[in-house]
């Protein structure tokens, strides 16, 4: 289970059902690197540093704004999501790919152009696909789930007294 920390930013009723948004800060591992003033992903994770994600929860239990909550998905799920997004349109890629080339010049397309242009409509088109049928289905399984929900710290101020 991949787990994150997130802040309650804001807390919703809509039609009866409670909806919380939950801020999470995007991480990167860059800060720690060695290698971090010579490396071209460090200058790229230094613009993309302190950036937030608010995501939408339905949830059931009591929580206020400013709390702490414990996000959490299956690594099953985001290996699966992955292959669905990257793996499946490259293999669509290569695929029509090397289908063009051994169709097309029967029709007299010998340039490599139309073969490149083929394969690039052939993995959009997959693309385009992949991404209607995961709006249409249900992906709970791709999205995170709130594990624990943390109270509010309160700051206790001690008095001594003289």
């Amino acid at each position: 289970m991949l787990e994150e920390m997130g802040t309650v930013k804001a807390v919703d009723n809509n039609a009866g059902k409670q909806v919380i948004w939950v801020e999470t800060q995007i991480k990167s591992t860059c800060g720690s690197c060695e290698a971090r003033s010579n490396c071209g992903t460090g200058a790229i994770a230094k613009v993309f540093a302190n950036k937030r994600e608010s995501i939408k929860f339905q949830y059931d239990g009591l929580v206020t704004i400013g709390q702490q909550v414990k996000l959490g998905i299956a690594e099953e799920s985001v290996l699966k999501a992955s292959i669905i997004v990257y793996i499946l349109p490259l293999l669509v890629l290569i695929l029509s790919a090397l289908m063009a080339q051994s169709i097309f010049p029967l029709f007299g397309l010998n340039a490599e152009i139309w073969i490149i242009l083929f394969a690039f409509c052939a993995a959009a088109a997959a693309y385009k696909f992949i991404h209607r049928y995961l709006n249409k289905q249900s992906c709970e399984h791709f999205t995170p789930k709130i594990l624990s929900v943390y109270p509010v710290e309160q700051q206790n101020i001690r008095f001594k007294q003289l």
